[in-house]
């Protein structure tokens, strides 16, 4: 069964192709806020989802009624119901309980603001929809005739100014690291309080730090990664080197010699630690002489990276070495 399963995480490894699609869950568990207090940028994505889902159409009168309150359904009474205002502001007052951003910096739950030349209106950013980031991805509503949508601003931000709201909780986590978050215990799990609030990764994905570790989002899954695992995937330049985690840390089977410690797989290696060997990576060919070979139960843990030698590679572990060559492929010998 072990086989079994350490083969298919192994095929898990292959460099995930899927282009970034970022998709906001709603935050589990998530606890309401309070008018004009404090709110998680999950519960504001889930309030303006629901005029989205409703599909609630643009008035500049009158209030849209749903779980989330009752408000003038026009952009700026869109905004107040999606970061629970006490009541439906306009445009100008919503420079009142906002601050400037850099276009840089603007996270999900923000707000593009624009109250010049009789062309008011306000959005609310869900993500961009390139990686150069230049086309905003937007949920408002807007116009009669329109219902509030999400949709993407192909021209850029039009000259409109990114705002954050005033009492926006930037550290509560939301969507697919708020699930993986509560799934290990929250503020008592080894990864302890947030430290930071969610951002880009390097190459797609999504992350949150957090006092002893992050959670690392790519399409479609999140993982924890943590201690001595975490300070090597740093020390080795992360993902650009290694790829996305494909599973959450775990134990690892017993050497010969009796030493015990834990694993986690990335796209692009096998990171493995032991108290008495330290953290080393295994990959490549040599991962797969040590996958054909019996891992850790015959190899023991591997008590450096792999290195050169004359005409390849070589990497050592507790009870042999695995050596590579071009001419050769792979071949082990005792230590």
């Amino acid at each position: 069964m072990r086989s079994l399963i350490l083969r298919r995480v192994a095929k898990a490894t292959a460099p995930l192709l899927a282009a970034l699609a970022v998709t906001f869950l709603p935050a589990p568990t998530a606890s309401a806020s309070e008018p004009d207090g404090s709110i998680g940028r999950g519960e504001v994505m889930d309030r303006a989802w629901s005029w989205v889902a409703e599909q609630v159409p643009y008035s500049q009168s009158g209030c849209h009624a749903n779980q989330f309150g009752c408000y003038r359904p026009d952009c700026s009474g869109f905004v107040s119901m999606a970061w629970h205002l006490g009541s439906s502001l306009t445009t100008w007052s919503l420079w009142n309980v906002t601050f400037d951003i850099p276009a840089a910096d603007l996270q999900p739950g923000d707000a593009l603001l624009r109250d010049s030349g009789g062309t008011d209106h306000v959005a609310l950013f869900a993500r961009w929809a390139d990686a150069a980031h230049t086309q905003p991805v937007v949920r408002e509503t807007y116009d009669f005739g329109h219902v509030a949508e999400e949709r993407v601003w192909g021209d850029g931000l039009r000259g409109f100014t990114p705002r954050r709201y005033n009492t926006l909780d930037d550290l509560m986590p939301y969507g697919a690291i708020r699930a993986k978050y509560d799934s290990m215990g929250g503020l008592d799990s080894v990864l302890g309080p947030p430290t930071s609030g969610e951002r880009d990764s390097m190459m797609g994905g999504r992350f949150q730090g957090f006092r002893n570790g992050i959670v690392i989002w790519h399409p479609d899954a999140a993982f924890a990664v943590y201690g001595e695992i975490l300070g090597k995937f740093w020390a080795t330049d992360a993902e650009r080197r290694w790829g996305f985690p494909t599973m959450d840390e775990a134990d690892a089977a017993p050497a010969p010699n009796g030493t015990r410690g834990r694993y986690q797989f990335f796209e692009q290696g096998l990171f493995m630690w032991s108290s008495r060997t330290g953290t080393h990576v295994v990959h490549g060919a040599i991962y797969q002489a040590f996958h054909a070979g019996g891992h850790e139960g015959v190899f023991g843990y591997p008590v450096g990276d792999e290195t050169d030698e004359p005409g390849g590679k070589v990497q050592r572990f507790q009870n042999a070495s695995i050596h590579w060559s071009p001419d050769r492929g792979t071949w082990t010998t005792t230590n």
